[in-house]
C-alpha cells in the first residue's frame, strides 16, 4: 500500500493525538495481511482520512477515527440503541484526547453497556475496520461525515454499572436487518470461528 500524505503536514508514518504516535499505514498493512479481501474498504477509509485535519478529533471533517467493541453473546451480538441514528449498533464512540483507540473502545463499552471488557483477540490489531457514513446532526452542528471505525472483539468480565443506553442481544442471523455493516460483521465472525460455542 502506498504511503499517503495527510493534511496539515501529518504523515501516514506517524500521526499524533496529544503526543500519542499512531502508525495508521502500518496498522492498515498488517490488517490487510490478515484480511486481504477487505482491501477496498481499507483503501476507502485511508482516502477519507487523507482529507482530515486530525485523525481523532470529533470536530475533524470529513472523517475521523472512532472505536467500537463487538461483544458476542453465544450466537448473538450485544448492541446499543443509538438515539441519533435510530438503530441498533455495536457500542462505541469517539477517541478522547490522550487515549489510544483500544482504550477508547474499552471505555465506551463500559459507559454504554455497564460491562468491563477484555480482548478476545491475541493482539490489539483491530478485528474489523469499516468506513461508515454519518448523517448531519444540526443539534450538534455537525455536517455529514465519515467514521473510520476500528472494532475490537471483546468479552465482558464484570458488570460494574447500569448501561447509559438501551441494550439488546441481536441474533447473528438478524444483524443483516440492522445494517449492511453489521451483516458483513456477522459473516466475518462466523467465518473465522471467533464465537464461543458456534
Amino acid at each position: 500500500m502506498a504511503r499517503i500524505k495527510y493534511a496539515h503536514g501529518l504523515s501516514g508514518d506517524s500521526c499524533c493525538n496529544g503526543g500519542m504516535a499512531f502508525d495508521l499505514v502500518q496498522s492498515s498493512e498488517t490488517y490487510l495481511a490478515r484480511f486481504p479481501q477487505e482491501r477496498d474498504t481499507v483503501r476507502r477509509s485511508l482516502e477519507q482520512l487523507a482529507r482530515a485535519p486530525d485523525l481523532f478529533a470529533r470536530s475533524s471533517f470529513p472523517a475521523h477515527i472512532t472505536a467500537s467493541v463487538l461483544i458476542p453473546q453465544g450466537r448473538s451480538l450485544l448492541t446499543i440503541w443509538h438515539p441519533h441514528l435510530k438503530a441498533w449498533i455495536q457500542p462505541g464512540g469517539h477517541v478522547d484526547p490522550g487515549e489510544t483507540v483500544l482504550e477508547a473502545a474499552l471505555r465506551e463499552a463500559q459507559e454504554e453497556t455497564g460491562y468491563v471488557c477484555e480482548l478476545m483477540q491475541d493482539d490489539d490489531l483491530p478485528y474489523d475496520i469499516d468506513c461508515l457514513f454519518v448523517p448531519a446532526n444540526p443539534k450538534k452542528g455537525e455536517p455529514e461525515h465519515w467514521h473510520i471505525d476500528f472494532r475490537y472483539l471483546m468479552r465482558p468480565v464484570a458488570l460494574v454499572g447500569e448501561p447509559e443506553l438501551p441494550t439488546a442481544c441481536v441474533p447473528l442471523e438478524h444483524l443483516g436487518e440492522m445494517s449492511p455493516s453489521l451483516a458483513r460483521l456477522a459473516e466475518k465472525m462466523l467465518a473465522v470461528k471467533m464465537l464461543a460455542g458456534v
